[in-house]
């Protein structure tokens, strides 16, 4: 779904299956995660859950790809991409969104760059100032 394919040299750390990981992690590139995180991660490029991967905590990466489950926010300054499967309690931030069918997500969405300063908010019809 995304412009760009994921490359492995874009993916340069993986969490494999069977492993887990418990605190701060930031990561110069991009992350698989097919065991369990909990903890808070900052990565400077994608994050990618597998079907069997587990995050639990606070999360920020350029894109995300989530396929297994996720507790806790998630900000990316990119995409998300909720995958068929995947289950999503918590918060999200970006300035895209995908989600498929069969996706359970429980939480709020918040999109876009902000308010940009000097934009007056949008008008009630029939309001004049």
């Amino acid at each position: 779904m995304f412009d760009k394919k994921i490359t492995e040299d874009s993916l340069n750390t993986i969490l494999g299956k069977g492993a887990s990981f418990n605190g701060k992690l930031r990561i110069e590139g991009g992350l698989r995660v097919d065991g369990d995180f909990d903890g808070e991660l900052d990565a400077s490029g994608t994050v990618v859950v597998g079907k069997d991967g587990f995050l639990k905590g606070d999360f920020k990466a350029k894109d995300a790809v989530i396929g297994g489950k996720l507790i806790g926010n998630l900000t990316a300054q990119q995409k998300i991409e909720l995958q068929a499967g995947a289950r999503v309690e918590g918060d999200l931030r970006c300035k895209g969104i995908v989600i498929e069918h069969d996706v359970y997500f429980d939480g709020t969405c918040k999109m876009g760059e902000g308010e940009k300063p000097g934009k007056k908010p949008v008008q009630e019809p029939g309001k004049t100032d």
